[in-house]
């Protein structure tokens, strides 16, 4: 076993699985995410041994296990899954097992000492919610918070809607609806179906209230970081980040009709394997132009996300420009404009992408 120093990673691997051709698999899959195993137990007892015996101090541990191991029912678990470990059990029918299953289960074990060490935010028990999106995108003001009001504003003509301003960084939503006493209040009925929050940890309740109801929501999370530094960040900020990521059933990536924009969506698709597998993607390219620059970054975009899964909204700042001296959604200042048509077809296709998945 490898000396102390040697073991002061970020994330400290113990794997128990008797099959050698899965613990190989599990190592080598581990090393190309940039992890070590740095224990292989071959029993029950030896794993329970090393467990007890750790000095480590402050590293974060993982173990990966399977029910092949001799002596396992020997390791109570429950008694080891705390703030600093984390476990994962392999499933019975190991011929399921494949990376990005395993990514999966890694990814979500890490995230669960967040949860133990510093219960904050809302939902943290909750299983995933198919009536909740996620609206990230590219730095450089693509119009994340635009597009996710006015997504919420089209909603609530038909239905109970919520808007959540997650971004932790540039938090916004509540002054592009006049509302200037956010440092007061938390949560604001915008009009008779839709409710803007900006801190659910004082309106928690009536935030269950409209998932028990069945109300959209749609949550602005600002821009989008490397998802395996969300996981395993203890920053606030990131924590929250990850713990809406366990909850939401759709995102929407949006970029800007620029050139760092679409590098920064090529980036986060060639990477999107590391997101949960039954989260949702649609793309949208927004602010774009007439130029000729503007169409081929239209084509470059189009060729970029799957087939269906993307829209191009085109810039109407005069739209805007009145949206926001009204502080009001686009319905209200332009309602039949055609960037309040591209709001009513992004809606559509969103709900649809939301039944498709939800099968």
């Amino acid at each position: 076993m490898a000396d102390s120093e040697s073991l002061r990673s970020e994330v400290n691997v113990i794997t128990g699985i008797a099959n050698p051709e899965v613990e190989s698999f599990v190592a080598r899959s581990l090393f190309e995410s940039g992890k070590n195993i740095i224990f292989r137990a071959i029993s029950g007892e030896d794993l329970l041994n090393f467990l007890k015996n750790r000095t480590l101090g402050n590293a974060r541990w993982i173990v990966i296990y399977h029910r092949d191991l001799p002596g396992i029912n020997a390791v109570n678990f429950a008694d080891w899954n705390n703030s600093e470990t984390s476990i994962v059990q392999l499933a019975e029918d190991l011929k399921s097992l494949d990376l990005n299953s395993l990514s999966e289960l890694i990814a979500r074990a890490l995230r669960n000492p967040l949860l133990h060490a510093n219960s904050i935010g809302p939902l943290t028990s909750a299983p995933r919610y198919r009536s909740l999106v996620g609206v990230i995108g590219t730095a450089g003001a693509p119009g994340r918070t635009s597009i996710a009001l006015n997504l919420a504003a089209e909603s609530a003509t038909h239905n109970k809607t919520a808007i959540i301003d997650a971004d932790n960084v540039a938090p916004t939503l509540a002054l592009l609806l006049g509302q200037s006493d956010e440092g007061l209040r938390k949560e604001f009925q915008i009009t008779e179906n839709l409710i803007l929050f900006t801190d659910l940890s004082a309106s928690e309740d009536r935030f269950q209230n409209l998932i028990d109801l069945g109300a959209k929501i749609y949550i602005d999370l600002g821009v989008m970081p490397k998802i395996a530094d969300a996981i395993i960040d203890r920053r606030k900020s990131a924590q929250e980040f990850a713990q809406w990521f366990e909850k939401i059933s759709t995102i929407i990536y949006v970029a800007k009709s620029e050139e760092f924009s679409m590098r920064a969506l090529e980036r986060f698709i060639d990477r999107s394997c590391d997101l949960p597998k039954k989260i949702a993607i649609f793309y949208i390219l927004n602010k774009s132009g007439t130029s000729r620059r503007h169409r081929a970054i239209e084509r470059r975009f189009e060729a970029l996300v799957p087939p269906g899964s993307g829209l191009v909204i085109s810039s109407d700042y005069s739209a805007f420009d009145r949206a926001q001296t009204n502080c009001s959604p686009i319905s209200d200042v332009a309602p039949r404009s055609a960037i309040r048509k591209s709001f009513i077809e992004l809606l559509a296709r969103i709900e649809k992408l939301e039944v498709l998945t939800s099968r």
